[in-house]
C-alpha cells in the first residue's frame, strides 16, 4: 500500500515543477511598452518639451517590468533597477537646452529594448527678410533673394518656401535657417505682384495644431507692355484709302507702380515706293497723350503697320494689317425661277469685287440673314411673286463698299386635278367627252382606262365597248 502512495507523490511533484518553470516564460513573451508624453503606450515613445526650462522626464509603463537599465542619452550615468511596477515612475532631469536625446530602456531580464526620443525645443517662429542691397521689384525674367530669419529653430524643424508664382514649393530642413534663397521669376507667371510665404514646422507647432507662417509682400514682378494698335478700319473700298492708327498699348502693372516713361516707335512701311520705310522714331507717350496718325495708302492692296512699345522692362511689338479692296458688284441667279408652293429655289451668289459679307432677303417675310459668299437655298410655302434682294458689302462705314441686286421669282399655287365627263353609263358601247376642271395646272396626263392616254388639256372623246 505504501508503494503506490509514493508513486502518487512523485507525480504531483513533477506537475508542480513544470508549472513553475512555464509561468515566467508566459509573462515575458511580449516586450513591454512605455507611456509617451501624452500618456499613450508606445514601442517608440516621444516626449516633447516646448518651454525653455529644465525638463523632468517620468518613465512609466502600463506593464509590470522586471530588472531594467536606462541610458538617458545625455551622457549622464546609466540608471538600473530591479523592477518597475505600474504606476511607478523613474524620473530624470534634462538641463534646459534645444536638443534631442535618444533614450534607451532595456528590460535586462528579457533583453527587450525600447528606444524613445526626448525633444527639447520651442515653438519655431518663421520669418523672412530681404538681404542688404536686395530688391523687391524686378522685371521678369529675373531673380530675387530672401533670407530665412526664423527663430527658435531646432533640428526637428522643416521649412517650406512658396514663392507665389505657381512654381513647386521648396522644402528644407533646419539647416536652412540663416540661408539666402534665390528664386527666378519667369515671364507671365505673376500678375504684377505676389507674396512669398515661409512655413516653419517642428514637434512643438505640431502639438499646437498648426505651423507658423511668415509672408513677405508685396513682391513686384513686372513685365513688358502688351503693345496694341487700334485702326479706324481694317478694310476700305477703293478709292477710300485713309486709315487712322492709335496706340492702345496695355501698359503693364501701372496701378502697382510700374509708372516708368513709355516710348513709341511707328513703322508704316515703304508702300509709296520711296525706297525707305516711313518711320516715326521714338517719342514719349501717355504722358503726353498723342492723337495717333492718319495714313493714306496708295491704292488696292494689303498694308502692315508696326508699333514698338518700350517700358522699364523692355520692348514689345504689335503689327496691324489693313486692306484696300475694289468696290463689290452684287450678282445673283435663281434656279429655277418658277416653282410651286412648298418647293425650294437655289440662289447662286455671283458677286464680284472685295465683298466679304452678304445679306439676303427672300421677300416672303422671313427677314434678313447674313452669310458668307456661298449659295443659298430657300423654301417658299406660299404662292406669289417675290423680290429677292442680295446686298454684297465690306464691313465698313463707307457707302461705296456695298452693292445691291434684286431678282423676282414666281411661286405658283400647288395644282389640284379635276375633270367632268359627259356620260358614265351606257349599253354595250359608250362614248364619253372629258373636260378639264383642274386648278392651277400647267400640264396634263390623262389615262382613260381603255388603253388610251393624252397630254392635252381637253382630250378627244373616248369610246368604250
Amino acid at each position: 500500500m505504501k508503494k503506490p502512495a509514493n508513486n502518487m507523490q512523485s507525480v504531483i511533484y513533477v506537475f508542480l515543477f513544470v508549472s513553475v518553470i512555464f509561468m515566467p516564460v508566459s509573462h515575458y513573451a511580449q516586450c513591454p511598452q512605455l507611456n509617451d508624453g501624452n500618456g499613450n503606450p508606445s514601442n517608440n515613445p516621444y516626449w516633447v518639451h516646448c518651454i525653455n526650462s529644465n525638463y523632468t522626464l517620468n518613465i512609466s509603463s502600463p506593464d509590470n517590468i522586471g530588472a531594467w537599465s536606462i541610458d538617458w542619452g545625455d551622457s549622464s550615468p546609466v540608471d538600473t533597477g530591479s523592477s518597475l511596477i505600474s504606476p511607478a515612475t523613474i524620473s530624470h532631469i534634462y538641463i534646459a537646452t534645444v536638443d534631442t536625446f535618444v533614450v534607451t530602456f532595456t528590460e535586462t531580464s528579457t533583453g527587450c529594448i525600447i528606444t524613445g526620443v526626448v525633444v527639447m525645443e520651442e515653438y519655431v517662429n518663421s520669418s523672412i527678410q530681404i538681404p542688404v542691397g536686395g530688391v523687391t521689384q524686378i522685371c521678369a525674367p529675373d531673380s530675387m533673394a530672401f533670407i530665412n530669419s526664423s527663430t527658435n529653430v531646432s533640428s526637428t524643424t522643416t521649412f517650406t518656401w512658396d514663392f507665389g508664382d505657381g512654381s513647386p514649393v521648396e522644402i528644407y530642413d533646419y539647416t536652412n535657417v540663416g540661408q539666402t534663397i534665390s528664386h527666378a521669376y519667369q515671364k507671365y507667371t505673376v500678375n504684377c505682384q505676389t507674396q512669398v510665404t515661409l512655413t516653419a514646422d517642428n514637434y512643438c507647432t505640431q502639438q499646437a495644431g498648426a505651423p507658423t507662417i511668415a509672408t513677405f509682400n508685396p513682391i513686384m514682378v513686372w513685365d513688358t507692355d502688351d503693345a496694341q494698335i487700334n485702326p479706324s478700319a481694317t478694310v476700305l473700298c477703293d478709292p477710300d484709302s485713309l486709315f487712322h492708327f492709335d496706340n492702345t498699348t496695355n501698359k503693364n502693372c501701372i496701378p502697382q507702380g510700374n509708372t516708368s516713361q513709355r516710348y513709341e516707335n511707328w513703322n508704316f512701311g515703304d508702300y509709296w515706293g520711296l525706297g525707305y520705310d516711313s518711320i516715326i522714331n521714338w517719342l514719349p507717350f501717355d504722358p503726353p497723350t498723342r492723337p495717333g496718325y492718319d495714313i493714306a495708302f496708295p491704292g488696292i492692296g494689303t498694308y502692315t503697320t508696326m508699333l514698338i512699345d518700350s517700358n522699364l522692362c523692355g520692348q514689345d511689338t504689335a503689327y496691324q494689317t489693313v486692306n484696300i479692296v475694289g468696290p463689290p458688284t452684287a450678282g445673283l441667279a435663281a434656279t429655277p425661277d418658277t416653282i410651286c408652293a412648298g418647293e425650294s429655289i437655289t440662289f447662286t451668289n455671283l458677286s464680284t469685287g472685295g465683298a466679304t459679307s452678304f445679306d439676303w432677303n427672300f421677300g416672303d417675310g422671313t427677314g434678313w440673314s447674313s452669310t458668307g459668299s456661298g449659295s443659298q437655298t430657300h423654301t417658299y410655302n406660299i404662292s406669289g411673286d417675290f423680290t429677292v434682294t442680295l446686298v454684297a458689302h465690306v464691313p465698313t462705314n463707307s457707302a461705296i463698299c456695298a452693292d445691291t441686286v434684286t431678282i423676282i421669282v414666281s411661286v405658283l399655287p400647288s395644282p389640284q386635278s379635276g375633270f367632268t365627263l359627259s356620260d358614265s353609263v351606257g349599253c354595250d358601247t359608250l362614248t364619253v367627252a372629258y373636260a378639264d376642271a383642274s386648278f392651277s395646272a400647267i400640264a396634263w396626263n390623262w389615262d382613260f382606262g381603255n388603253g388610251n392616254t393624252s397630254t392635252l388639256q381637253n382630250p378627244p372623246s373616248q369610246f368604250y365597248s
